[in-house]
């Protein structure tokens, strides 16, 4: 049975063994297999996991089998080698992958790095290869959660429901950085104080896009409502007509950086910010070019503009809504009731 804690420590695992991983065996061995055993799939049984079956177009790293039928091919690469970059996947990978699934009457087909794991099913009338395309997970990229949630799909009690994949899910994660390259850590500016020298804590997004769930409250919604006993729990960006969902990668002199009031307008304002915005509202001390000469250690920096972290719900909508009129954007969040 997949056990869910599992699947997120294995990938918090592999984001800590990436770079030490040098070829395409080390990855079978370090990444791609303990990831199928956290999704349910017995590695040692060849009734299960099958290395090298063969095709009349090569042999497929492994295949996958349910009572000893094949139900997939999983074709391994280095994690050197990327396989999701830019929104774009790697065709010539995908394209021999489809022909060992469609020379075997296989229907799907699994490619992955250990790192980024893309999902296709081998044949569809009248759509081409790249629309074939049913899920696309990038672990760099995600919050180990919501990574765990798309690779579901690949585990042993649901590879067989491929058709029940949510179409936001083939969606390719945006912002990563490539393939077996830890994020860079650009250094963070320093501000003199009285008190000493004290860096300015930053953030840095992922951001993927998604259809907008109905649970999502556009920001404008939310403006003088009372929000005591809620928290926000995702936040959704509408950039140039496209919802993009954004969570926070990694953070710099913030310790446990999470989506929470305190962060939601800084992880707004740096998604912007990589979109090429520069242009921000002035809203007080929560959005300016000039920061607070006290509470240093609250405030964050973005480019040019510092934030000071919002005190509760009111006024992080607050600067949202402004936001979001200023840049021509629109923003969403859902809110989960504290218990």
């Amino acid at each position: 049975m997949l056990r869910w804690n599992t699947v997120k420590d294995v990938i918090n695992h592999i984001k800590t063994t990436q770079n030490k991983i040098p070829n395409e065996e080390s990855t079978k061995q370090h990444l791609v297999l303990p990831i199928l055993m956290a999704l349910g799939w017995d590695v040692f049984d060849p009734d299960e996991v099958m290395p090298e079956e063969k095709t009349g177009e090569g042999r497929p790293d492994y295949a996958l089998k349910l009572n000893g039928k094949t139900v997939a091919f999983l074709e391994v690469k280095s994690v050197k080698e990327w396989v999701l970059r830019d929104g774009k996947i790697r065709m010539g990978y995908l394209r021999q992958l489809a022909r060992y699934c469609f020379d075997r009457g296989v229907r799907v087909g699994i490619l992955t790095n250990g790192l980024q794991w893309v999902m296709i099913k081998s044949f569809e009338p009248e759509k081409d290869l790249e629309e074939r395309v049913i899920l696309a997970v990038d672990l760099n990229a995600q919050e180990p959660s919501r990574a765990a949630e798309r690779l579901r799909w690949l585990s042993k009690e649901k590879i067989n429901q491929y058709n029940e994949i949510p179409a936001e899910y083939r969606k390719i994660p945006l912002q990563k950085p490539p393939a077996g390259i830890e994020p860079p850590h650009p250094t963070g500016e320093m501000h003199k104080s009285s008190t000493g020298t004290t860096k300015f804590r930053t953030l840095y997004v992922t951001a993927w896009e998604v259809d907008l769930p109905s649970s999502a409250i556009d920001v404008d919604q939310l403006v003088g409502k009372d929000l005591r006993g809620y928290v926000p729990s995702r936040l959704f960006v509408n950039f140039k007509g496209k919802w993009h969902e954004v969570s926070i990668s990694h953070a710099e002199n913030w310790p446990r950086a999470r989506i929470a009031w305190s962060s939601i307008t800084a992880m707004a304002v740096r998604f912007l910010y990589d979109q090429g915005i520069r242009d921000f509202p002035y809203v007080g001390k929560y959005l300016s070019k000039e920061p607070l000469s006290i509470n240093i250690q609250y405030t964050a920096k973005i480019g040019d503009w510092y934030l000071y972290g919002p005190e509760g719900g009111k006024q992080a909508v607050e600067t949202l809504h402004k936001l979001a009129k200023h840049t021509g954007t629109k923003i969403a969040i859902e809110l989960q009731k504290i218990r």
